[in-house]
């Protein structure tokens, strides 16, 4: 403060030499307090908006990272909607104001835009980088990979206003802090420098402190009632403020952190959190040995597209809790995305700890559940990988277990599978099934065949079953044993299957004769359609009288008997379409359901016929199936007739109907007309009987 007097002119200087010392002095204090003032409040602010700049810029930045996890699996299938979907529950974050997520192209996919906010231009988003690029918004950028591919971009915009109004209201309060400090400054200095400059420089050392460690926890107390108690007492409440907004903020950054590191639906971690977690086991993996469980709910779609997304949910939900309960304390369960979860079980000795802890998640996960008086099947197939036998890298490990959950849903669901290396082959087939599988109807892949089905009293063919037929260019014929199940896994069977109905109907009303034809019908079929309306229209576009149409179902779709269940097969009753029980003898028979439900024709499954002439028991059992289905009023047709003794003891025990090679394999459409004329002219005869 001395040297700064030197440089004012010579006539002040003299005037301030001729001033009593008190009011030197004054001058000195206020001058010097106010200069200090003002420079802590340069530093403060400074301070504060560089601490603001980076966490608006680090909570964009997270938010975007968060958003290209989340939208990796949408970009990956090009599923534009679900990307949508995520990107709508921004409208949750007040702060956001627009987000686009565009394909490696620069094809924006899907966006979001807060209320009142315009559609950034797309020159304005290609130049965009991470940052704040104006004094109100901060952009944050994010690239979305797959296995360090790029898929596209995400650009995020954060309205930086709110946070730099807070800085900006900080810092004025800091500036009133400095003035009132300056004013009490030169009234102290007057009645007493020592009884004010001390309190002030305490303050002032607090307000440092603070500035530095952000521990606006901090307060500052006196017993003073003057100027002084009042400077204190308002910077208390600017240190009240300052701790409710950091309280704010940390509770922000929690919730974000939940976003990125925690499933929304059922609690457990997140693939990114599991994934962490899972490269802290192999830190630790030449020492202590563990396990990897991939889990996957069978038939999941089929329940979430025939009951809705919130019982859905709350299965996922369900699932969630009973991972908890059997998981030991440490372990770690996550949910991987859509029914998929997966657990680490750590500190495993051998794969019989492994195996035994599978079992007793197969025996809790195949439970029903109970939901608002609604009992919903679940079952779980498991893929296990053990570490570091089958991997030491994190994508590894998961790679072979879900290869081994694959084994698992090939091998009939319900079971859990260890990883082996042989295992690719079969996966790598099944997938490649399963994407050939998706274009099959459009590509023209498909085709119906139709196997005559013969009247045993009065020797004609009375009808056909419609059976589906792939022939890949590459993959050659596949079998419908082997690519039905793939279509049910996958999500297509309805599809296929309303094909094939509506193929049928078409193909039978232009046949020279009024024959019936059977077409089977899936168990997901009947739970998740509208079967009634499907076949009526079918009916209607092809012409096809409903008499002469007959759907077959097995007897799992009788599993889960529920109300909606038999709606489906007395509304198809009404339209007078008849229906078989397809396979009767094999699966879930049960006497009950024979009364319930509106059966026309039970079908004997071709292992009761090829055993006719060999095992006694068969024989009883197909002429127990015969006797019934006769009381019953119901017609039984034997499935698989091959040979001219299995036609004649069919015959014997009064059965119907027969279909099989004995009659003719399934014959493409152009036979069955060349097919109708020859047997008309030779009958059972030609059969060898």
């Amino acid at each position: 403060m001395i040297g700064t007097l030197a440089i004012l002119p010579v006539r002040i200087r003299r005037r301030f030499a001729l001033l009593p010392l008190r009011s030197k002095l004054g001058l000195l204090v206020v001058g010097s307090t106010l200069l200090a003032s003002l420079l802590l409040f340069v530093v403060v602010t400074v301070m504060e908006y560089q601490t603001s700049r980076q966490r608006v810029e680090e909570r964009g930045q997270a938010l975007a990272q968060v958003l290209a996890q989340n939208t990796r699996a949408a970009l990956a299938f090009a599923d534009a909607a679900a990307a949508q979907r995520v990107l709508e529950a921004l409208g949750q974050v007040a702060e956001v104001r627009w987000a686009v997520l565009g394909d490696a192209r620069g094809v924006v996919v899907a966006h979001y835009l807060a209320p009142g906010e315009p559609m950034p231009d797309a020159v304005h988003m290609l130049a965009l980088q991470a940052g704040i690029t104006d004094a109100a918004r901060a952009h944050a950028v994010a690239t979305v990979e797959l296995d360090g591919a790029p898929l596209g971009r995400l650009l995020l915009c954060i309205d930086a206003t709110p946070t730099f109004s807070a800085t900006a209201l900080r810092a004025l309060l800091v500036l009133l802090g400095a003035t009132l400090i300056g004013g009490l400054a030169a009234a102290a200095a007057i009645a007493g420098q020592d009884g004010v400059v001390r309190p002030i420089v305490a303050l002032a050392d607090v307000m440092r402190t603070v500035s530095h460690t952000h521990a606006y926890a901090t307060r500052v107390s006196t017993d003073r009632d003057d100027e002084v108690g009042q400077l204190y007492a308002g910077f208390n409440r600017l240190l009240e403020e300052l701790e409710v907004r950091e309280a704010m903020l940390k509770k922000q950054q929690q919730r974000l952190f939940t976003l990125a590191h925690v499933d929304a639906v059922t609690g457990l971690s997140n693939r990114h959190h599991f994934r962490l977690l899972l490269d802290e086991a192999l830190a630790a993996v030449d020492t202590r040995g563990f396990a990897v469980l991939c889990l996957d709910l069978d038939r999941f779609k089929t329940v979430n597209d025939a009951l809705g997304h919130d019982v859905g949910d709350r299965l996922l939900s369900c699932v969630g809790e009973r991972l908890r309960a059997l998981a030991r304390a440490g372990d770690p369960v996550a949910r991987l995305g859509g029914d998929e979860f997966a657990v680490v079980l750590r500190d495993v000795g051998s794969a019989d700890e492994a195996r035994a802890f599978a079992e007793r998640v197969l025996a809790a996960l195949c439970q029903p559940v109970d939901i608002d008086g609604l009992t919903v099947p679940m079952g779980v197939s498991v893929g296990i990988a053990l570490a570091p036998a089958d991997g030491r890298l994190p994508d590894q490990l998961l790679k072979n277990a879900d290869l081994a959950l694959y084994a698992s849903k090939a091998g009939g669901r319900g079971r859990a599978s260890f990883y082996s290396p042989h295992m690719s082959t079969g996966v790598v087939r099944r997938l490649q099934l399963e994407r050939a599988l998706r274009n099959a109807i459009a590509l023209r892949q498909l085709s119906v065949v139709f196997q005559p089905q013969l009247d045993l009293d009065e020797g004609r063919v009375v009808g056909f079953e419609a059976l589906v037929r792939w022939r890949h260019p590459d993959l050659g014929q596949v079998s419908p044993a082997e690519f039905i199940a793939v279509a049910e896994d996958a999500g297509l069977i309805n599809e296929i299957g309303e094909w094939v109905l509506v193929q049928s109907c078409r193909i039978a009303a232009q046949w020279s004769r009024p024959l019936s034809v059977a077409v089977n019908l899936s168990a997901v079929q009947v739970m998740t359609q509208d079967l009634p309306a499907l076949v009526e229209r079918a009916l209607r576009q092809s012409g096809l009288p409903a008499a002469r149409l007959e759907v077959e179902i097995t007897e799992s779709v009788l599993l889960n008997e529920t109300e909606a269940t038999l709606a489906q097969l007395h509304g198809l009753n009404r339209l007078g379409v008849r229906i078989a029980l397809d396979d009767f003898g094999t699966g879930y028979s049960s006497m009950a359901y024979l009364r319930r439900f509106p059966f026309d024709k039970l079908k004997i499954d071709r292992c009761f016929v090829q055993a006719l002439n060999r095992d006694p028991q068969a024989r009883v059992i197909v002429r127990a199936i015969i006797d019934m289905a006769t009381g019953l009023r119901m017609a039984t047709l034997a499935e698989g007739v091959e040979t001219p003794d299995e036609l004649e003891a069919l015959r014997a025990e009064g059965c119907t109907l027969v279909q099989g090679y004995l009659v003719a394999p399934p014959l493409p459409v152009e036979q069955v007309e060349p097919f109708l004329a020859r047997h008309a002219a030779s009958g059972v005869a030609d059969l060898g009987v």
